[in-house]
């Protein structure tokens, strides 16, 4: 952290951002909930992953201090480096698992009765 950065505009920077998040998370866990919008499964999520990009946001903001550098790349291409490694994760993953589906040609009925043979043996 910067020397010149006094701790109270760090203080106050981190509980703008602490109060920011917790508002954010309290809307979503309430949207849902609450079916403030009744029965609209998909507008509900499209704004609940709003709250989550503006959550993001506001986290590498406050809290991992994105963009105060007089370099930003360094942290920048370190942050860009992770999404990138993590994007690949995730879309590898359910790749993998679409991938699986597809090959096991099974039907959830007989997966639950497979299930329920395999519970019966034990370990």
């Amino acid at each position: 952290m910067k020397q010149n950065v006094s701790f109270s505009r760090l203080l106050v920077t981190y509980v703008i951002g602490f109060n920011a998040a917790l508002l954010l998370s309290i809307a979503s866990y309430l949207i849902v909930t609450e079916a403030w919008l009744g029965d609209a499964a998909s507008l509900t999520m499209l704004i609940i992953l709003g709250l989550a990009v503006v959550q993001l946001v506001i986290q590498l903001v406050c809290f991992l201090h994105m963009g105060a550098d007089r370099d930003p790349f360094s942290r920048t291409g370190t942050f860009l480096f992770t999404i990138g490694m993590a994007l690949i994760i995730v879309i590898g993953s359910l790749w993998i698992m679409q991938n699986l589906d597809y090959r096991m040609h099974i039907s959830p009925d007989a997966m639950q009765e497979y299930m329920l043979q395999q519970n019966k043996k034990g370990f």
